[in-house]
């Protein structure tokens, strides 16, 4: 069930520079939630900006009854957000979207982050764990500052390795350099994704060269967030012609249908 609440700001903490972590006491949204899903949220405290922001939730404590989401600062929208202080309610539309999918026969789960897409792969990190897999996780950054999660992950026994553009801080290159050598030595059953299009394009194709099942989680603009406006399609494929080599396609919704989708599914040219 989506629910539309006011939500209490119980802290908030810049954890690397213009990235916030915020949690929210949002009881029912947090039982309810699942690794994956997002949240709607209004960010200032009158209408300007008109639309919302699309979120993914970072954690869940249930027992506690609190969300937290971790977002960067790229617009007027998570500016505005940014600026919000302690015991401010946030008005906020949620869960939403399809979350992650565990297969309960696996076993080696590869999480890859790139950017500010580790924010959905906590809580995931955080499930696969409870379940007893086994956890491996990838964290691409620009440079050492961007890093994020690393010791979070880490607490919860996952194994962590980090790649850094530049250098300055572990593997250097791209994250997907990176998991092309580490599959070599730990094949994963499933591999779990969030990050800008072009990175989740490259796993996508590491995944489907190595037969993987890859999960990955979209961004797109949003302006309903509840499947209303059609602001935020995407094409999947429903079947691969064999004669000419063509591939039919829907268009599917990232909010409600998504914003997890099989890799493979995704057509990624456009």
């Amino acid at each position: 069930m989506i629910l539309n609440i006011n939500a209490r700001i119980l802290s908030k903490k810049e954890v690397a520079p213009d990235v916030f972590l915020i949690s929210l006491l949002a009881p029912l949204i947090a039982q309810q939630a699942i690794p994956g899903q997002f949240i709607h949220i209004k960010c200032s405290k009158d209408n300007y900006p008109l639309l919302r922001r699309p979120l993914s939730i970072h954690r869940m404590d249930k027992d506690k009854g609190e969300i937290f989401i971790l977002f960067q600062v790229v617009g007027e929208g998570t500016k505005l957000l940014a600026q919000r202080a302690v015991g401010d309610d946030l008005n906020i539309i949620g869960p939403i979207g399809n979350g992650f999918n565990i297969y309960p026969k696996s076993q080696k789960i590869m999480i890859v982050g790139g950017g500010i897409g580790v924010a959905p792969l906590i809580a995931l990190a955080e499930k696969s764990v409870a379940e007893d897999k086994e956890v491996r996780v990838l964290i691409g950054a620009s440079k050492r500052e961007m890093v994020i999660g690393e010791e979070l992950f880490k607490s919860l026994g996952a194994n962590v390795d980090i790649s850094t553009e530049d250098g300055s801080y572990k593997y250097k290159g791209l994250v997907t350099d990176l998991l092309k050598e580490v599959i070599q030595v730990w094949p994963p059953d499933q591999i779990f994704t969030c990050g800008p299009k072009a990175i989740l394009r490259k796993i996508a194709d590491i995944a489907s060269s190595i037969s993987i099942n890859c999960q990955v989680s979209l961004e797109e603009r949003m302006g309903c967030g509840i499947g209303a406006c059609l602001g935020c399609v995407c094409k999947i494929k429903i079947k691969e012609k064999e004669k000419n080599n063509k591939v039919e396609y829907n268009y599917k919704r990232v909010c409600v249908d998504g914003p997890v989708f099989k890799a493979s599914e995704v057509i990624w040219d456009d």
